[in-house]
């Protein structure tokens, strides 16, 4: 697919053929929109806006430990469980879900 003035698939997110596609991964690791904007900004930024990409990835990354840490300080003391194992169970649960809807109906016999 020639992405060259794809203004929905520009050339800055797979530059490279045969390369998983940013927005693949960020979607098929069930990362949060902070999260994907990370991904976004680190992996684009040699090809389009450099200096300022990194900029606006480190702004969410900011905002990312900022967040794990007050959900950590919130939480670990209650239950002994963090920001990341609460995600983890999230993206497993969701991906049995998958799983069991691809599989059709189960035999309640």
């Amino acid at each position: 697919m020639d992405t060259t003035n794809d203004s929905i698939n520009p050339s800055h997110y797979a530059f490279d053929e045969g390369v998983i596609e940013c927005i693949d991964y960020i979607e098929s690791h069930a990362f949060d929109f902070v999260e994907g904007n990370i991904i976004k900004y680190v992996t684009r930024y040699q090809h389009k806006n450099g200096i300022e990409d990194l900029k606006k990835a480190r702004w969410y990354l900011d905002r990312l430990i900022k967040r794990s840490e007050e959900w950590d300080a919130k939480w670990a003391e209650r239950s002994k469980v963090t920001y990341g194992d609460v995600l983890q169970d999230e993206f497993q649960r969701k991906l049995c879900e998958a799983l069991d809807a691809q599989s059709g109906p189960t035999n309640q016999s």
